[in-house]
């Protein structure tokens, strides 16, 4: 239902009222209710596949972004659309994660045009561009806005917690995997936070 073709990216509002987004390679978006989640709406506002869908973390919106590079802002409860980041291009290339910030205000972008974004989502503008590098292997796939820290991963594999005083140069670089990383994700224990990636190259890191 909503889809017919490969899901790609999914996520669920943690608010009242719960509604759930899918992002799939059939170039559109679908808007869930519930529970028990039943299907909406298709949102057909992307031209190529849509790579990740993210409910900010009050709820009250959630962004898309596709192959295309746009990334569309919506209503975390109607689904209704509210702007286009950037206006027709919010990068010059693909984009494959975006990640709010903790208060929902902003929003961090990686795309295949080797850089990352933070864009102000109350006022559609950017706010910082990292330049991540001229190679090929310096394309960006994933990014994670944890806390005070931003992440994003290259292509070749390395994680890159990004410098927004210094947007030209990451503060650190995490050079852990060899091939590219398919996944990231954060798991709290204790009072600590960690952060799991998981590689093309066969293993699982724990930052």
């Amino acid at each position: 239902m909503g889809h017919n073709k490969v899901i790609n990216s999914v996520d669920i509002k943690q608010t009242r009222p719960y509604r759930l987004v899918t992002g799939s390679d059939d170039n559109c978006a679908a808007f869930f209710e519930g529970p028990p989640f039943k299907f909406k709406f298709t949102i057909g506002d992307h031209s190529r596949f849509v790579n990740c869908v993210r409910f900010s973390p009050d709820g009250n919106r959630f962004a898309t972004a596709s192959a295309d590079g746009q990334i569309h802002i919506y209503d975390g409860k109607t689904g209704e659309n509210v702007c286009a980041l950037g206006g027709s291009k919010a990068h010059d290339g693909g984009i494959y994660a975006i990640s709010w910030s903790p208060d929902s205000t902003h929003l961090l972008s990686a795309s295949g045009d080797k850089t990352s974004k933070i864009w102000d989502v109350n006022v559609n503008s950017v706010v910082t561009t990292f330049t991540m590098g001229s190679n090929v292997l310096d394309q960006q796939l994933g990014c994670l806005w944890q806390k005070d820290h931003l992440l994003s991963i290259s292509l070749s594999g390395y994680i890159n917690y990004l410098d927004k005083n210094n947007p030209s140069k990451p503060l650190r670089v995490i050079k852990g995997h060899s091939k590219s990383i398919q996944c990231l994700t954060v798991h709290k224990n204790g009072g600590k936070s960690y952060i799991y990636s998981g590689s093309h190259d066969g293993h699982i890191n724990i930052l």
